[in-house]
């Protein structure tokens, strides 16, 4: 009797956006050890705030749609007066919701680095669901919505251990229906047609939210983000319920709290002609951004200029998919060639490069103490080891 001979596995790796792709672009050791390790970081700071945020938002989305007359946001303004709306959910409606996504996230190992930390989580969800909610949830199909998609991985000159990648994401759904029954002064509505005057038909557009400054448009991070949008707009248009994807939106929450950060990094975009949102010439948000000093109460910028800081409108088009597809192959195929090279070699460090010049990256990372190259560090920096006892 003659016996077949085994058919080596059929390996089809599994990549999330965000967790897998974005993290690998952040730094590469750091995304070996965290995922290829299993190995979670002691204080999962950014991977708090990130789930935090979405999992609160969206309770508080379905929330706020079941008792539409009983929790009502404020109403937009008149066309012709831009006034600011005072908050109209109270601390203790929202923190329910934040409560139970926090003792979910808790029993997973994630929680705030400290209590600072935390009440800026909670400040800067009360205020997007305040400040935020109310252009947001009246166009929001769906909430949380999960795309899949397979992609071929083409090898150059290291074979590689599969031909294909899955890449998955989770995303809200904005449609042309929610969006024309809105309120004209709905601000989102308004970026979106400024920015996409042509939109006609059908169609649908992505949203997903960053826990984050907006980039400079200098910053990998900006092109990065870009990538992103259009790759769920191309994982998006896979499913049998889909509308075409005319724009995707990215949603940068600190703006609309911004912190010392987020203000040195505005000061240093203007200063630098390197950010697409500046405040209006001669107006009170120019003069704030000009005396302002760390500590001062960044809360009295405008809330049309925080929304505008905030909202990114990215068009979608056929070319800016397959460019962005493009971009996340290459990626992918740089993280199988490292894994194959790790194999090789037998050493995590010679065959996966760190990333020396994100110092924001370096300073929240477990591994940075033996690391070949952190950030701020020259040439030559031999990492620290332990001793013998």
């Amino acid at each position: 009797m003659q016996l077949e001979v085994k058919r080596p596995d059929h390996i089809v790796p599994s990549y999330s956006l965000t967790g897998d792709l974005l993290s690998y672009l952040r730094c590469p050791l750091r995304y070996r050890y965290e995922n290829g390790s299993s190995l979670p970081p002691s204080r999962p700071v950014q991977q708090w705030f990130g789930e935090f945020l979405h999992g609160s938002l969206e309770l508080a989305f379905h929330f706020w749609n079941e008792h539409r007359d009983t929790y009502p946001l404020p109403w937009p303004c008149t066309p012709r007066e831009w006034r600011e709306p005072a908050p109209d959910w109270a601390d203790n409606d929202i923190g329910r919701f934040a409560d139970i996504v926090e003792t979910s996230l808790r029993q997973q190992g994630k929680q705030a680095r400290n209590a600072d930390a935390r009440n800026s989580g909670y400040h800067r969800l009360a205020v997007a669901i305040n400040e935020l909610g109310q252009h947001l949830f009246p166009l929001i199909q769906l909430t949380e919505k999960k795309v899949i998609g397979t992609r071929q991985v083409q090898a150059e000159q290291v074979a590689l251990r599969c031909s294909n990648y899955e890449v998955h994401g989770v995303i809200d759904v904005l449609t042309n229906v929610t969006l024309g029954q809105a309120d004209r002064t709905n601000y989102i509505r308004a970026c979106i047609a400024n920015r996409c005057p042509d939109l006609r038909g059908e169609y649908e557009v992505v949203v997903d939210y960053k826990g984050a400054h907006r980039p400079l448009i200098s910053e990998d991070y900006w092109e990065q983000g870009e990538w992103q949008i259009q790759t769920y707009a191309w994982l998006r248009s896979r499913q049998p319920d889909s509308l075409p994807v005319a724009a995707g939106i990215l949603i940068y929450i600190n703006e609309l709290t911004p912190g010392n950060k987020e203000m040195e990094n505005l000061r240093n975009g203007i200063s630098r002609n390197l950010t697409d949102v500046l405040p209006e010439p001669g107006s009170n948000d120019e003069q704030i951004i000009r005396m302002w000093r760390p500590g001062n109460d960044t809360e009295q910028l405008s809330l049309r200029f925080r929304l505008q800081r905030a909202i990114r409108v990215i068009p979608v088009t056929a070319e800016s998919i397959q460019r962005a597809l493009q971009a996340f192959d290459n990626v992918v195929r740089l993280a199988e060639e490292d894994i194959i090279e790790e194999a090789q070699l037998g050493n995590i460090l010679q065959a996966w490069s760190s990333c020396y010049d994100d110092e924001d990256t370096c300073s929240a990372c477990d591994f940075r103490h033996f690391c070949p190259r952190p950030a701020g560090v020259r040439e030559g920096y031999l990492p620290s080891t332990p001793t013998a006892p």
